[in-house]
């Protein structure tokens, strides 16, 4: 876990499942990772205000970690804009 967690240092749209709290905190940013130690930050959003919040635990305390690596939308006529843009940008490299 310590060595995945120092893999993620910086790297976006990473979520950790916290023991301690009982659930996943996504989005967060992994900032140090030591020998049993992890600091992160995360924001939690509520309707009346954002908080941002550090938060240093210990590494035994994360269950799981989730790295989204992709987001397609649904709809095809989008998804065939995307593709259509990247064989563009292909063609462009290849020249």
């Amino acid at each position: 876990m310590e060595s995945k967690l120092k893999e993620l240092i910086g790297q976006p749209n990473v979520w950790l499942f916290v023991k301690s709290s009982n659930g996943w905190l996504k989005n967060v940013e992994i900032l140090d990772v030591k020998s049993d130690i992890v600091t992160f930050r995360y924001e939690h959003e509520s309707e009346a205000e954002k908080r941002l919040w550090e938060k240093t635990t210990r590494i035994d305390n994360i269950a799981e970690i989730e790295v989204r690596l992709l987001t397609l939308p649904k709809n095809d006529q989008q998804v065939q804009d995307i593709k259509n843009r990247l064989s563009k940008l292909l063609e462009q490299e290849e020249r």
